[in-house]
């Protein structure tokens, strides 16, 4: 599907996970968005016998993740870094930093018409890379471009979810109104 734009990124912090539930706190919005980058992994591998190839596989690997934004606010840099905000509004990196898997959703403008709506549901991000220089004659800006990787979640090996809002198949469209008041799930159902 071709996609046009990108907005209304959010993420929720994965507060308990094991074999059998994905627990996700109530999402927030991330940034103003600028770009987020889904590079997917397939490793692959052919035998070869008789000079020729018999067989041929493939296994996913983890999806890499860049998110770009504008600005990031330092109580939303602090929860997805595993920094801390100290007493006095000073944020600081610290050896220690151990930051949590996230979940993250977003909406980005199809070219037929209408949204895409997606969540990744278990991404670990890493510090920004930084970049300052002086000013120019032409003005130039240095914005937060966070790395990281999507691995599968634990109890179900979902990875991704996403939905077209005009897709007629979709019976209920209230799932879109709900999309960042929760982590959206392949179970969704109303919550009224």
């Amino acid at each position: 599907m071709a996609i046009k734009g990108l907005k209304n990124l959010h993420y929720a912090v994965i507060t308990q996970e094991d074999k059998t539930s994905t627990t996700y706190s109530t999402p927030k919005p991330f940034g103003p968005a600028m770009a987020l980058n889904i590079q997917p992994s397939i490793n692959r591998s052919n035998l070869r016998a008789d000079d020729q190839v018999h067989f041929s596989d493939a296994s996913k690997g983890p999806m890499a993740v860049t998110v770009n934004t504008a600005y990031l606010e330092k109580e939303v840099e602090a929860e997805i870094l595993g920094k801390t905000v100290h007493a006095n509004g000073l944020i600081s990196d610290n050896v220690n930093d151990n930051p949590p898997y996230i979940a993250i959703g977003g909406m980005a403008k199809s070219a037929r018409g209408g949204y895409e709506f997606f969540w990744l549901y278990r991404v670990k991000l890493a510090p920004a890379e930084e970049n300052k220089q002086t000013e120019q004659e032409t003005p130039t800006y240095q914005t937060p471009n966070l790395t990281g990787e999507a691995i599968p979640r634990l109890h179900d090996g979902e990875e991704k979810i996403k939905a077209w809002n005009e897709d007629p198949t979709i019976t209920d469209t209230s799932v879109f109104d709900e999309w960042f008041d929760e982590v959206i799930d392949k179970n969704w159902a109303p919550t009224t």
